[in-house]
C-alpha cells in the first residue's frame, strides 16, 4: 500500500478503535481521558519507531493503561473509611 494510503487506513482503524475504547470505558473514564491516553500512546510507539500495526499497539497499550486508572480508582474507593455505627 503506498504511503499515504496507509497513514489514512492507519488512522481510520485508530479512530474506530478509540471509538471502541471510549464505549468500553464509559462511564468510569471521560472520552477526553480516553483520547488523551490512546494519543499518547500512539505518540510513544511513534517515537520508538513502530509504523505497521500502530493502531492495534496504540490499542493494547491505551487499555492496559486505561484498566490500571479504573482499577485505582476502585481501590481508593474501597480504602475509604467506613462508617462504623456499631
Amino acid at each position: 500500500m503506498p504511503g499515504a494510503a496507509h497513514v489514512i487506513t492507519e488512522y481510520k482503524d485508530l479512530l474506530a478503535r478509540t471509538e471502541s475504547l471510549i464505549r468500553e470505558f464509559r462511564p468510569s473514564l471521560s472520552a477526553g481521558t480516553v483520547i488523551t491516553t490512546v494519543r499518547s500512546c500512539r505518540n510513544e510507539l511513534m517515537h520508538t519507531g513502530v509504523r505497521r500495526g500502530l493502531a492495534i499497539a496504540a490499542e493494547a497499550m491505551a487499555r492496559s493503561r486505561l484498566q490500571g486508572a479504573t482499577a485505582l480508582d476502585r481501590g481508593a474507593v474501597s480504602r475509604r473509611p467506613h462508617d462504623r455505627s456499631s
